[in-house]
């Protein structure tokens, strides 16, 4: 691609970028080559996908609290994303009723930023953080933050993945939920991250990966925004990969639709090595005018590529 049309494509995804309580929603992207990315590694594929996950045809996203009809407006989906902490001390019935009306539920951990309303933050010491010329990166605001900001830990660290995987059972499967919707991993891909630390970076996810497979064979993991350089990586292990910003917009628009098209093609040639389901993902303003238009071209454009569509409006603790 000529540098002109990168430079467009990365603008126009930046500007798309806008967050949802202490999550992130992006639009962001960098440049994806034409060509498929080769095999990650040599190393073992995990074959097949979770069972119950192949056969979901419908899922929704919901991180906020437990509500007297919670059960009733998720209980339709055949996969349900949710945060168990932000449900509140219903959590566990939550779930509980959720899975008796025969919904897969998968509960959200950050793999990579560290919030300061993070539990668990207290237990993380500076050395496990990626820093740029001395200081914490931030995915989101460079190396010019403070040690009170959410920073990023690295998976290059030993001790920080085998916290994660004791935080898989502590904060996702301990609560009921069959699987794990892997946040923040698309830090992996930007490009403010020190470019000395992405081969490491990329190496300690490989191992978390495997690590998460070996003590949880049973559960399923989702992999959200892994769409560039960390794309090989995750399509080793994961039961489904989540294309959040899923806008129509993105592929309407001349200017971007090469940068999704790009990723598209990537991804199929990730599932024609080893199959996972891919969920597209995205969230329409409350107050647009276009409401289901958008939403009936986003599902359109997510069969066109056989992936599984939801549209939040509102956000994400939306109910649907």
């Amino acid at each position: 691609m000529k540098n002109s049309l990168i430079t467009t494509i990365a603008l126009v995804l930046l500007a798309g970028c806008c967050r949802f309580g202490n999550r992130c929603v992006t639009g962001r992207g960098e440049d994806v080559p034409d060509e498929p990315p080769a095999p990650a590694s040599n190393a073992q594929k995990v074959p097949g996908v979770h069972t119950g996950l192949r056969a979901v045809k419908s899922w929704c996203l919901y991180y906020g609290a437990a509500t007297a009809d919670t059960v009733e407006r998720l209980g339709g989906y055949g996969l349900v994303v949710i945060d168990a902490n932000a449900l509140g001390p219903k959590s566990r019935e939550t779930i509980s009723a959720l899975k008796a009306r025969g919904c897969l539920v998968a509960g959200y951990l950050s793999m990579i930023e560290v919030a300061k309303w993070h539990r668990y933050r207290d237990r993380i010491p500076r050395e496990w953080y990626i820093l740029a010329d001395g200081k914490p990166w931030n995915p989101w605001g460079g190396k010019d933050v403070g040690w009170d900001a959410n920073l990023a830990a690295s998976l290059a660290e030993p001790g920080w993945r085998e916290m994660l995987v004791e935080l898989v059972r502590s904060e996702v499967l301990d609560f009921g939920c069959d699987g794990v919707f892997m946040d923040t991993v698309e830090d992996l891909d930007f490009a403010s991250l020190p470019a000395d630390e992405r081969p490491k970076q990329l190496e300690g996810f490989r191992q978390l990966l495997a690590a998460l497979d070996e003590r949880y064979p049973d559960a399923f993991f989702i992999a959200n925004r892994s769409l560039q350089g960390s794309l090989p990586v995750a399509a080793e292990h994961i039961d489904a990969l989540c294309w959040e910003s899923y806008a129509p917009k993105y592929f309407d628009d001349a200017g971007t639709r090469t940068w999704m098209d790009g990723v598209a093609k990537n991804i199929e040639a990730e599932r024609a090595r080893r199959p996972f389901v891919v969920l597209s993902l995205m969230d329409i303003p409350k107050n647009a005018t276009d409401i289901e238009t958008t939403r009936k071209r986003m599902r359109e454009i997510s069969a066109e590529h056989g992936y599984v569509p939801y549209c939040t409006v509102g956000g994400y603790s939306s109910l649907p």
